[in-house]
């Protein structure tokens, strides 16, 4: 093998390995739920997705905290700075420049084109229901989860947006969820979506997510950006953007954002978030109403190409930027091994590099001619 060979062959190897890895999906409780706390004691949140040390959690009113450390049910959190949306989803010299970056990827300068896309909306978690309407917590293939799903896509459609709604179960609940949920997306992909939701339901008491809007009771939402992929800066400004317009009409309709130590199949695509409507213990109707009122209020988001350009820069550099390491990695392990093996040779036989491949790098070292192949 050539020394051109050699390093293409580490390089592909290593990215073979790494996209060989598993989706990702990230786990959720079954026997409870975590409390997010602060330094002080005060209860900040309340998830069923598992929290590690190192996630975020950004808060209704924009504070955004850090996992410090999990103890059984409690995570405590250390504040770490106001977060203001406004200034971190303006266009910057930055975002131009790295929107350039996207015309070098191969299909993520279609995020940048517009005009009546869809909206596509999914549901990996396909059985997630809520007991008061439907009985149970869960209905396999069935969940009432689809009906807040079509609630969500009716809404929009009557403001004229054009909707992907697939319902395709992904049965059973479990760590592999992800996995066959991840085939509905790259099909959904296809279609060149504005957008994809993957729409879910928590399990916590009923408070962390009741709310009312017009002396209406409805649930409120909870978006989550897995921090395990690539794309994390593209669906992280993606959700500043959606929580930022609904802020405006709906103040606190967004009950936080949180950043979880997954990828949620955010790896395909910039613009995709998993949005939850409720939890278990909430009516399913009022799930229905928080997701038509997400819709009412994110429309202008959903349907702006220009925001999409940004999340595209955002995306694209993180993806150059991993694209380039992976090469850099292979290009270092190549070398390391080469030098090894040479110095190996050398101790044991005094070969060095005299062979048809030294050649190519220049005079040999070795007193003993090439030998013949």
């Amino acid at each position: 093998m050539n020394k051109k060979g050699g390093i293409c062959g580490y390089v592909l190897l290593l990215i073979l390995l790494t996209l060989a890895a598993p989706v990702w999906g990230h786990t959720e409780r079954e026997d409870g739920y975590y409390t997010l706390v602060d330094r002080e004691g005060r209860r900040i949140a309340r998830t069923a997705h598992e929290v590690k040390k190192g996630d975020q959690y950004l808060t209704a009113d924009n504070r955004l905290y850090r996992v410090e450390q999990v103890e059984e049910n409690t995570a405590h959190l250390r504040f770490v700075r106001e977060v203001n949306l406004e200034a971190a989803i303006a266009p910057s010299i930055l975002t131009r420049l790295t929107s350039a970056v996207a015309r070098f990827i191969p299909g993520k300068e279609e995020y940048a084109k517009s005009d009546n896309r869809p909206v596509a909306i999914y549901h990996t978690h396909s059985a997630e229901s809520y007991v008061p309407t439907d009985g149970r917590s869960s209905i396999r293939e069935n969940g009432g989860i689809f009906k807040v799903g079509e609630s969500l896509a009716r809404a929009l459609q009557e403001r004229g947006i054009n909707v992907a709604h697939d319902k395709t179960p992904h049965d059973p609940h479990d760590a592999m969820a992800y996995d066959r949920s991840r085939r509905t997306a790259t099909e959904l992909l296809k279609k060149n979506p504005i957008a994809l939701l993957d729409i879910h339901r928590d399990a916590v008491p009923a408070d962390e997510y009741a709310g009312e809007i017009n002396n209406t009771a409805v649930t409120k939402a909870q978006l989550v950006v897995g921090r395990q992929n690539p794309n994390m800066k593209a669906n992280e400004a993606f959700a500043y953007q959606l929580k930022s317009a609904v802020d405006k009409k709906y103040p606190g309709f967004i009950k936080g954002i949180f950043y979880a130590d997954g990828k949620y199949n955010q790896d395909l695509a910039p613009r995709l978030l998993l949005v939850e409507m409720g939890t278990h213990t909430n009516s399913r109707e009022e799930a229905e109403r928080g997701a038509a009122i997400f819709a009412t209020a994110a429309k202008e988001v959903l349907t702006n190409a220009g925001a999409s350009k940004r999340a595209v820069g955002f995306g694209a550099s993180r993806s150059f930027l991993w694209i380039i390491g992976l090469l850099a990695v292979g290009v270092a392990i190549y070398f390391a091994i080469n030098s090894g093996f040479g110095k190996t040779r050398t101790s044991l036989g005094g070969a060095g590099r005299g062979s048809d491949e030294g050649d190519d790098m220049g005079p040999s070292t070795s007193q003993q001619p090439p030998k013949e192949e």
